[in-house]
């Protein structure tokens, strides 16, 4: 069974089994990390469009939960930012009008100092931005972000986020908190 934009189930240590959708075509990012496994951005870009067709990834999913068994998480992820598809909220909606799976969102983040981003993902039911750099001079070396985006803000849009986000209590777990991978030094 072929999928264009959905991939797995794959186990994951954190969300058990994953099925994953990837919202945009391979390497459509804000950043171009030094140690992306996906490897070289081919689009850097803060353009946010609907760049996989709503109505494809609605029947694929449609047709991979009538055929399978229901994951532990459907998982915004894959080989780009998801969250520069214009309809991820529309997605979120989709999944949460179709099934009892809950939602998870891997992001690199640096799109929520944008207040519509961020409204759109409040139906996931869990967010996990990175953050790898708090200065300018570590994020452009590590990072290597698109020109328009600073780290301050890139900041400043995850504690947005903390402060809008929702924290859920229930399945698999006692909450679930908008979390990040950095340290606090």
């Amino acid at each position: 069974m072929a999928f264009s934009h959905l991939f797995g189930p794959v186990p994951s240590r954190r969300l058990g089994v994953s099925l994953g959708i990837d919202l945009v075509p391979h390497k459509v990012c804000t950043l171009n990390c030094v140690y992306c496994e996906c490897g070289e951005t081919t689009r850097l870009t803060v353009t946010r469009d609907e760049y996989v067709p709503f109505q494809e990834v609605k029947e694929e999913l449609e047709r991979y939960l009538r055929e399978n068994p229901a994951p532990d998480y459907i998982t915004f992820s894959g080989s780009g930012e998801p969250v520069l598809n214009s309809r991820i909220g529309d997605v979120i909606r989709l999944i949460k009008g179709i099934s009892a799976v809950p939602v998870a969102v891997l992001t690199n983040g640096t799109l929520f100092n944008d207040p519509t981003v961020r409204r759109e993902i409040l139906g996931a039911d869990l967010v996990m931005p990175s953050l790898d750099a708090a200065s300018n001079g570590a994020f452009h070396r590590i990072n290597r972000p698109h020109p328009r985006l600073d780290v301050r803000e890139h900041i400043e849009g995850l504690a947005a986020l903390r402060r809008e986000f929702p924290v859920r209590c229930g399945w698999r777990s006692s909450c679930f908190p908008v979390t990040t991978t950095a340290k606090r030094a």
